[in-house]
């Protein structure tokens, strides 16, 4: 039977609080997340501001047991999916993180030394955009080229997949139990991403809309009513123009 490898591809954040500025260099040094001036530039402008950001971002993660969680859940998630898989076959379930240890080299590599004769790369990221998902395959197929590998698959975009969407609709049926859908406003919040990408056709909004739609339409299944629902976005740094409204000034409206 052929040993299949699935790979959980994600951002990857700090394990220790020395680690954070390396992240943030890493984060920063990547031209599809943010354009810092000339491309000659990104390097030492990512140095600069990942210095200067540093001590407030660690501030930030001490107060959540100095580290992100991210690595933790996203490995809870290979685990769970590892289990599910096993009926249908010889698979093994890797993570690879983008900015991180352990870097999506090392979840190839690892998958190689264990045989796999077939690997699928699955974004965590349900909605594409050149700045996370396209960035996570570019460095996916980088090192995949490296081997030779007879199947390689990629999962790059499930926005709208059914089981997301059940998802999202059972979270948010778990959280208004037993309230009136007047008296709440349900409030969509994304990671923003620069106009600039979109105009350049990044399909990252056309799918949160597409995402924000799909989890609509399931909640007219089980309430009687549906809330006042907005989409914001959040997490908008530099002094390009960004997605909006953001997320703070949404909920002050």
């Amino acid at each position: 039977m052929k040993k299949k490898a699935v790979i959980l591809l994600n951002l990857g954040g700090p394990d220790s609080l020395a680690a954070v500025r390396p992240f943030l260099y890493n984060l920063f040094s990547d031209r599809e997340i943010i354009r810092l001036g000339p491309s000659f530039m990104q390097k030492p402008l990512a140095f600069l501001i990942s210095t200067i950001r540093t001590p407030k971002t660690r501030k930030a993660y001490s107060l959540i047991g100095g580290r992100s969680p991210i690595l933790q859940i996203t490995r809870m998630q290979a685990e769970k999916l590892h289990r599910a898989l096993e009926p249908h076959g010889e698979f093994k379930v890797y993570v690879g993180m983008k900015y991180w240890h352990p870097f999506i080299k090392d979840a190839i590599r690892e998958a190689i030394e264990d045989g796999a004769e077939m690997i699928i790369g699955l974004s965590l990221y349900p909605q594409y955009s050149k700045a996370t998902t396209g960035s996570t395959k570019r460095d996916f197929d980088y090192e995949i080229a490296k081997h030779r590998i007879p199947v390689v698959r990629f999962i790059k975009s499930w926005y709208n997949h059914p089981l997301y969407i059940q998802a999202m609709k059972e979270l948010i049926l778990e959280k208004i139990r037993g309230l009136d859908t007047k008296d709440f406003h349900l409030l969509f919040s994304a990671h923003s991403l620069p106009v600039s990408f979109i105009k350049e056709g990044d399909p990252y909004e056309k799918e949160i809309h597409g995402t924000v739609e799909a989890i609509v339409n399931a909640l007219k299944d089980s309430i009687q009513e549906i809330p006042v629902y907005s989409i914001s976005y959040q997490s908008r740094t530099g002094p390009v123009k960004w997605l909006g409204p953001s997320t703070d000034e949404e909920i002050i409206r």
